[in-house]
């Protein structure tokens, strides 16, 4: 289904390509709560108020294409899939090179300037970018068959077309591995973690990860559906870790494992 979805702020999506054109007539139906009828670019769009998990948006699509409850759920099903980026991320992305096809990410982490540099040479090997990041160096690799090092921690994500997803991956890796050696994102479940959950943050977490979808998690918490969806996204925004993953919410459940045997001290 071809649509345009926006809010207050801007364009959330736009399969059309007139969004931009709309962006006046979207923060007038959220005010006046009243659908309109546009025409731009030789077609007719109805923009209308909706109710979503994400809160009130505004739905455009062609005027002959009827908005019914199957049309209602496909865009709350596009919300929940949206893919929404924590400012570090979004930060360190706009550092890189936007690349095409799958590429790794590794973080790496070293006690001192003498073993950085060192892993810094062993790396340019199979380097394709090279980031400095603080105390980390940020690795763009084209392979993940990469030389031993010692007395270092790398972290490296799964092979993304997007490079945002890649450095979340790596970034969490990073967060919560113990250890020193070269960690990569599809064996976490293998490595010893430490995950701090804050003790404000733990009963939400466990009602989200034993709640089988968006809805039972809101039924869970007495709270709309938009007020679950923007409590999931700010958890996953503070923790680098995804609820719809299952390799994640094994990070999650080691976190609320420790946190509860903190409770009992």
């Amino acid at each position: 289904m071809r649509c345009v979805l926006a809010n207050a702020e801007g364009i959330i999506k736009d399969d059309i390509g007139i969004g931009n054109e709309l962006v006046d007539y979207v923060r007038l139906v959220l005010q006046s709560n009243t659908a309109v009828s546009v025409r731009s670019y030789g077609l007719d769009i109805l923009l209308t108020p909706i109710e979503t998990v994400a809160g009130r948006l505004v739905l455009g699509v062609p005027k002959d294409e009827p908005l019914n409850d199957a049309v209602r759920c496909f865009v709350d099903q596009l919300l929940l899939s949206e893919r929404r980026w924590p400012a570090i991320v979004e930060g360190l992305a706009k550092q890189i090179d936007a690349w095409r096809g799958k590429r790794y990410v590794g973080l790496l982490h070293a006690k001192d300037f003498t073993q950085r540099y060192a892993a810094r040479e062993r790396l340019s090997s199979v380097t394709i970018g090279t980031l400095n990041v603080g105390e980390h160096d940020l690795y763009v690799f084209s392979t993940i068959l990469l030389p031993t090092l010692s007395n270092v921690k790398l972290s490296v994500s799964n092979a993304c077309e997007d490079p945002k997803e890649a450095i979340r991956q790596a970034l969490l890796l990073d967060r919560y591995v113990v250890g020193e050696g070269t960690f990569f994102y599809e064996r976490l479940f293998e490595y010893e973690l430490n995950v701090k959950i804050d003790d404000s943050d733990l009963e939400t977490i466990v009602h989200r990860l034993i709640s089988c979808d968006l809805q039972s998690f809101a039924k869970r918490l007495n709270v709309s559906p938009s007020e679950a969806f923007r409590l999931q996204r700010d958890l996953e925004d503070k923790y680098l870790l995804r609820f719809d993953v299952g390799l994640e919410c094994h990070a999650y459940a080691r976190g609320l494992a420790s946190g509860r045997q903190g409770e009992k001290r």
